[in-house]
């Protein structure tokens, strides 16, 4: 993000950014105009509202959740709690389950911004070896009996899964394998001596532009309380907004309550009624509909473009929602910070995320360096194949045709 400050010339295409030019301007205009109407409804907004969050907006975010799950989730609005983006959230439930020295399982490779929450708590991060479909369940069956092997189950408090269009890979969890995760985490919780909570980040779920919808791990009923589900109002409609929530069961729901409390004492109030007005307009869900159309066309412009310029050997998923494109160089080409690679397409003006920062620090392997998150939400649509054709053309150039 700096480098894009300090060099405007740079195409970057590795930020996380949303596309600017979607941005709902006018619609939050309209909609804080009526909310700012001199009356009870403007007082309220300008007010401090209660920590877990707006009543109605609390409600609605429920409700919201169990259309796209297309199921009860048995909980009620006071399971659900809004906090600053779903950042906030992933940094409190950490805070509240996880002591200095604990480990938490995560997908190999995850989101880098996770793992330094987890560095800052003094947390230990041990990998699950991610495929296309979701977690490998054979594997995590393997991690976590060797942790009981040596002593360590009890130290392990969750599981983090980003399940839809996954940051950094794009891909997205099939239900039966987050039901499976669920039984594995049941089947050890007896050795551990405690619950092994599944923190589920679902900030990318409304941005599927491809494929049918996925229910979340609520919809396993039988493990629904060990489901802590994460998501944002942020992606899908504005991202200065920074609302997000939860739907926690108890007894994380009250430890999250007052450690946000702690925080700040709840979220801006006028952002909530922001977002509350949005949904209940039908604001919210046009404008979620149009990037859903604008994401799927500039994932079509990037992919378009590395089916022209790279190389046959460099291996990538095409997207079918998120903001992101999962490409992996040959075995034995680096792609990492200090690689040719990486310092090449920084010298000749393209920048990409080195798939080596969203692996965890896990002693069982030696880390993955070959990797690149390529993201096509913040990029212009004339920078996107432009930036590509330039990578197109160092890849080339190291790793052969």
């Amino acid at each position: 993000m700096q480098l894009r400050l300090d060099r405007p010339k740079l195409i970057s295409l590795a930020a996380g950014f949303t596309d600017s030019e979607s941005l709902p301007v006018s619609e939050a205009a309209e909609i804080l105009n009526e909310v700012l109407k001199p009356g009870k409804r403007g007082q309220t907004a300008l007010q401090y509202g209660s920590t877990a969050g707006d009543p109605a907006l609390r409600k609605r975010t429920l409700e919201r959740v169990e259309k796209l799950d297309g199921a009860r989730t048995g909980y009620t609005p006071a399971n659900v709690i809004i906090t600053h983006g779903s950042q906030q959230l992933l940094y409190i439930l950490t805070e509240a389950l996880c002591d200095p020295g604990d480990i938490v399982l995560v997908e190999d490779p995850t989101y880098f911004v996770y793992l330094d929450i987890l560095r800052s708590h003094g947390i230990r991060a041990r990998g699950v070896r991610l495929t296309p479909d979701g977690m490998d369940l054979e594997h995590l069956d393997e991690v976590l009996g060797d942790l009981k092997r040596r002593g360590e189950l009890k130290r392990v408090k969750m599981l983090y899964q980003i399940t839809y269009f996954q940051n950094p890979t794009g891909w997205t969890s099939r239900y039966d394998r987050k039901a499976g995760t669920l039984e594995l985490l049941r089947k050890y919780e007896r050795a551990a001596g405690h619950p092994i909570y599944l923190l589920e980040d679902a900030a990318y779920r409304e941005l599927r532009f491809a494929g049918d919808e996925m229910p979340s791990a609520l919809a396993a009923r039988k493990s629904r309380d060990r489901v802590l589900y994460a998501g944002t109002y942020s992606k899908p409609f504005a991202t200065g907004a920074r609302v997000g929530f939860g739907i926690l069961p108890e007894p994380v729901l009250t430890a999250a309550v007052r450690i946000k409390g702690n925080h700040d004492f709840g979220t801006s109030n006028l952002l909530q009624h922001l977002l509350l007005r949005a949904l209940e307009t039908c604001k919210y869900e046009t404008h979620v509909g149009k990037i859903q159309t604008r994401y799927r066309r500039k994932a079509q412009l990037m992919t378009a473009a590395i089916k022209s310029h790279f190389p046959g050997n460099v291996s990538w998923t095409e997207p079918r929602g998120g903001l992101y494109v999962w490409a992996s160089a040959p075995p034995g080409k680096a792609s990492g910070v200090k690689s040719k690679l990486f310092q090449t397409a920084l010298a000749r003006g393209v920048l990409y995320v080195p798939g080596e920062l969203c692996y965890s620090d896990d002693p069982a392997r030696r880390k993955p360096n070959r990797d690149m998150r390529i993201s096509f939400g913040g990029a212009a649509d004339g920078d996107i194949p432009i930036g590509i054709a330039r990578l197109g053309t160092i890849l080339r150039e190291l790793c052969g045709s």
